[in-house]
């Protein structure tokens, strides 16, 4: 084991729990509010509700990034020659879990965003008035012609 298996797996195991943590947490809806680590887009930053909502989205998959870091770690602290394309593929596929997981986790945010400007203007629509008294003069009606 040369002094760059050791480098490479503690980088690999650092990363692994700065993905893990942030992941889980926002996985359970526990992620409390904060501009350093989340989702950084407009839609996120206006309701604890849409925060909490985008980012259990994204969670899972940046576990999944995390995961495939720990596999990363795992093979950089024994790696030699062709093993080297392991910690790489590792790392090619925690990248593009977390771009995943972010992407869904925006677009969640969007999505219940829209959602929430939508239900107030259905609720606003007004009930037609019904006349009671004309309905029940068709229902005689009716019971009288059979």
């Amino acid at each position: 084991m040369s002094s760059l298996n050791v480098v490479l797996g503690i980088i690999f195991s650092l990363l692994t729990l700065a993905l893990f943590i942030p992941g889980a947490l926002a996985s359970a809806g526990k992620l409390p509010g904060n501009k350093w680590i989340g989702l950084h887009v407009p839609a996120v930053r206006k309701d604890e509700g849409i925060w909490n909502q985008a980012h259990k989205v994204a969670g899972p998959f940046w576990v999944l990034a995390a995961l495939a870091l720990a596999f990363g770690a795992a093979f950089s602290f024994i790696a030699s020659g062709w093993m080297w394309i392991m910690p790489a593929i590792a790392a090619v596929a925690a990248v593009i879990s977390a771009s995943v997981g972010g992407n869904f986790g925006a677009r969640a945010a969007t999505m219940v965003e829209h959602a929430r400007e939508q239900a107030p203007a259905q609720e606003e629509a007004p009930k037609p008035a019904v006349n009671l008294d004309a309905l029940r003069r068709a229902a005689d009606h009716a019971d009288n012609n059979e």
